[in-house]
């Protein structure tokens, strides 16, 4: 059964996260909703997978904030996220990495008629993303895979690449943080793709192109500092996170100062 955007609404509870509004579901939960996004024949929807650099961009783009309220799910993709997320009380306590849900739902797709595609990354990320996958689920339907291009001037040639596939039920965008978020708002009514994910740079560490943090860091909530250690220049990126912990605190804390007025 088909899932539209009205009835997502009803089924997804969410926290706002500094004024992104984060569904607050478990990974499982999640990925059942999109497969069924994915079977909308209407298509154009989108999911975004939200860490703290995202919700900081949002608060100085409109436009970008736009996008990420647009979205049919804004799932907590990132520490920061989950940790807002339930400090103004949501209650699952997942992260939703992109690396993780590629992996789930190309998985959970082998025993549906669902038909997929990776976009993005350099080189032949993709086409290297899409052979792992087949060997992962040899049941899955990989009818595009290929790196394009976010910029405006390769809309025509990448829209012709994409028709030709045919319908895309499931469309994983690699561009990275905003690239991908402009051109899926570009692009959502223009396919025949059901539901398009952006997933940053989770091609390039399934194509093992980049190591991916240990599963002891990853439950410790600190991806992100292994990231940091491996490519120092993302602290020009990352410079906003401490921002991002004392404003959710600033808030939180005048909710309690709030609360207590009236007691």
């Amino acid at each position: 059964m088909a899932l539209g955007r009205q009835k997502m609404t009803q089924l997804v509870q969410t926290v706002d996260v500094l004024g992104v509004k984060v569904a607050d579901i478990a990974a499982k939960k999640a990925h059942d909703l999109i497969l069924r996004l994915a079977g909308d024949k209407k298509g154009g929807h989108f999911v975004a997978t939200v860490n703290s650099e995202f919700v900081m961009l949002a608060r100085k783009n409109k436009r970008f904030a736009h996008i990420l309220a647009d979205a049919d799910l804004a799932l907590a993709d990132g520490a920061g996220v989950v940790f807002s997320k339930l400090i103004f009380g949501g209650k699952a306590h997942e992260r939703i990495a992109g690396v993780d849900l590629i992996e789930k739902l190309c998985a959970k797709s082998t025993k549906k008629v669902i038909r997929v595609g990776f976009l993005g990354g350099f080189g032949d990320i993709a086409e290297g993303v899409a052979k792992r996958q087949k060997l992962a689920n040899p049941n899955l339907k990989v009818v595009f895979a290929g790196p394009g291009d976010p910029t405006i001037s390769y809309d025509s040639r990448l829209k012709k690449q994409l028709l030709a596939s045919g319908r895309i039920d499931i469309l994983f965008v690699a561009y990275g943080m905003g690239k991908q978020e402009f051109w899926i708002e570009r692009f959502k009514n223009k396919l025949n793709v059901g539901v398009f994910i952006g997933v940053g740079g989770a091609l390039d560490y399934l194509a093992e192109a980049k190591m991916r943090a240990p599963r002891l860091v990853q439950g410790w909530g600190l991806e992100w500092l292994w990231r940091l250690v491996l490519e120092p220049w993302r602290i020009w990126r990352m410079r906003v996170l401490p921002l991002f912990l004392f404003l959710v605190l600033k808030k939180k804390f005048r909710k309690i100062r709030f609360s207590s007025f009236f007691v």
